[in-house]
Formats: structure tokens, C-alpha cells, sequence
């Protein structure tokens, strides 16, 4: 009787048993870790653990040129080495790192991925644009409430960009990524976010998202269903909706309606920063953007006649975590 050697038993243990990896998302205004495993029985992802940290390395994104400054790049890799420390808890089988716009468009971002190398060991992946949307996609293709739509649109608002992906029947048919993050529209349009946002301020906003949106033919594109919506921005309206329902958060309903982004915006605009931040489950860190990002979502919820909006907590980390492992599959 042949006895398999010892490679040959490891390799069998390999495929038999669940593998995690790690995915860290240097993103423009939170640096995030995810931790998953595939589920062998059901071919689900299961998070095995999360972590954000609040580290908004994006200030100055929206000027000429864009520069992460020297504090920013600091704590950045101070936050990445924290992450990673985590991570390896879980012993995963890969930890991979990938950064978007903030780093993507700073004049120093390789500098920056240079002292996250030196500091950790690890290679830093910068997404383009349309490389970030589509693996935002995948990863919303894990969420099991979604599976059972075939067509729809799917944006995700971060601090340096959002990200609009169109879905038909499971394939994506466009991935498109715009310069109308939180902080950097935030920054380009609000001089003084400590104080109550004025109505003229509010309008070249709406105008300015109106215009990208255009520019990028969203509006000739035929009404896909339903509107998904990930990112920081949207669960920290979900988490301000649940904690005045006295209700956690994953038991808050992920259906949004346009009238309560527009009423949760016009509260937060007529605050000035020191009573935004008073508001239960708005980190102090994002009271002066939210305003920014809610002025967005609700200007493109009106251009393309969404009513309401679905939130998924599948996103960027889920996508390039399925990439992995689809990798390590047929390898």
C-alpha cells in the first residue's frame, strides 16, 4: 500500500480546511483591516475579525498637487504596522495590503508605500480607479442579500472617491471611479467645517456632483433596480438611524430612504462641528465630512430617480480577500 508523504499530506490538509487571509485597505480618511475564511460547506466568506482605524491620511488631497503630509504619513504607517500585528494573530495564509485615491493621487504616495514596506515586510498594492470599483463589485457579490438581484447599481463613497459600479445578471457592465470623495469634496468647496453650512455652499456641491455624474454618462445609462450602497459614509448614517431607534446597527434595517438622508443632512448642516460631534454614533473623526458625503449621496439618489438605497457591509476587502483565495484555489 502506498503511504503519502508528508508534502503530499499537507497539500490534503490545504484543501480539506478553511485558509485565511488578511486584507488591509489603506483608505483616505480610515486605514481598515478584514480578516476572512471561505466556508468549505456553503463557499461563503466569514469574517473572522475587523478592525478600523480612523486614520485620515488625505488632508490636502484636493490641492495642487496632492501630498500625504508628514504627520499624515506617520500615523498612516503607525496605523498599517498596528493592523498588521493583528492580522497575524489569525495566522493567515496571505496579508495583503492595498491603498486607493488618497495614495493613488499624492505626489509622495510611493514614498509613503516605501515606509510601509520598511516597516512591515509587506508590498503595498495601489488600486486604479477602475481596479478599486471592480473589486468593490466582487465584493459585494459575497453579501447573500444581494445575490438574489440581477440588476442593480452599486456606489461606494469614500474620502478620496466614489466608486459607481452597474450590475446586470451577476457581470459587471461598468465600473467607473469620481473625484467626489467626502474629504476631498469637504476640503475643494467648505472653507470652515466648524461652522453650519450655507445654502450657496450646499448648491455648488449639488451642481459640482451633478457634472461629474454627467461628464461620466451615469444618467444615459437605463435604470438598473435596486441602489447598493458601501462605505464609511453610509454606515455611519445607518449607525446615527439605528442608535436614535435604540437598536444595534446589523439589527437596523439596511434599507435607507432618500428622505432620511435628506432629513439627517439638513440637521447636520445647520450644526456647527462642536454640536455635530454631540450627535450618538458619529465618530468625531468623520462630523466634519459627513455633511459632504450626505450632500453627494442625496444629489445622486435625486439625478437617477433612487427612492431609497440598501446597505451592504461587503466591499473593497471582501473583493480583493476573493481574489486571493480564488487564487490559491487554481494554484
Amino acid at each position: 500500500m502506498r503511504i503519502a508523504t508528508a508534502k503530499e499530506m499537507i497539500q490534503s490538509r490545504t484543501m480539506q480546511k478553511s485558509v485565511n487571509v488578511a486584507i488591509i485597505d489603506v483608505g483616505s480618511n480610515s486605514i481598515k483591516l478584514l480578516v476572512v475564511r471561505k466556508n468549505i460547506r456553503n463557499g461563503n466568506l466569514e469574517s473572522l475579525y475587523s478592525k478600523t482605524l480612523e486614520t485620515r491620511i488625505s488632508s490636502g488631497i484636493s490641492f495642487d498637487p496632492p501630498k500625504i503630509s508628514d504627520s499624515a504619513m506617520s500615523a498612516g504607517v503607525q496605523s498599517v504596522r498596528e493592523l498588521c500585528d493583528q492580522a497575524v494573530c489569525y495566522k493567515p495564509l496571505e496579508i495583503r495590503i492595498v491603498a486607493t485615491s488618497a495614495v493613488r493621487d499624492a505626489v509622495n504616495g510611493s514614498e509613503f508605500n516605501k515606509q510601509i514596506e520598511l516597516a512591515t515586510g509587506l508590498n503595498v498594492q495601489v488600486l486604479e480607479g477602475e481596479q478599486e470599483a471592480r473589486a468593490i463589485g466582487r465584493g459585494l457579490s459575497c453579501d447573500p442579500q444581494i445575490k438574489t438581484s440581477e440588476k442593480f447599481m452599486q456606489i461606494d463613497l469614500g474620502g478620496g472617491s466614489l466608486e459607481c459600479i452597474l450590475f446586470n445578471c451577476d457581470s459587471i457592465v461598468q465600473a467607473t471611479s469620481l473625484a467626489l470623495g467626502a474629504v476631498r469634496i469637504t476640503e475643494h468647496f467648505i472653507s470652515d467645517p466648524t461652522q453650519p453650512l450655507r445654502r450657496e455652499v450646499e448648491k455648488s456641491i449639488q451642481n459640482h456632483v451633478t457634472k461629474l455624474i454627467k461628464n461620466e454618462g451615469l444618467l444615459e445609462t437605463p435604470y438598473l433596480g435596486s441602489l447598493i450602497a458601501t462605505g464609511g459614509a453610509v454606515t455611519v448614517t445607518r449607525g446615527i438611524l439605528a442608535a436614535r431607534d435604540n437598536t444595534a446597527l446589523e439589527e437596523y434595517s439596511p434599507m435607507i430612504s432618500l428622505l432620511q438622508i435628506r432629513e439627517l443632512k439638513a440637521e447636520l448642516i445647520s450644526l456647527p462641528l462642536s454640536e455635530r460631534v454631540k450627535i450618538k454614533s458619529l465618530p468625531t473623526a468623520r462630523a466634519d465630512i459627513l455633511p459632504a458625503a450626505l450632500i453627494t449621496i442625496e444629489q445622486l439618489m435625486h439625478l437617477m430617480g433612487h427612492k431609497q438605497l440598501i446597505h451592504s457591509q461587503y466591499n473593497l476587502r471582501y473583493g480583493i480577500a476573493l481574489d486571493i483565495l480564488q487564487a490559491i484555489k487554481y494554484s
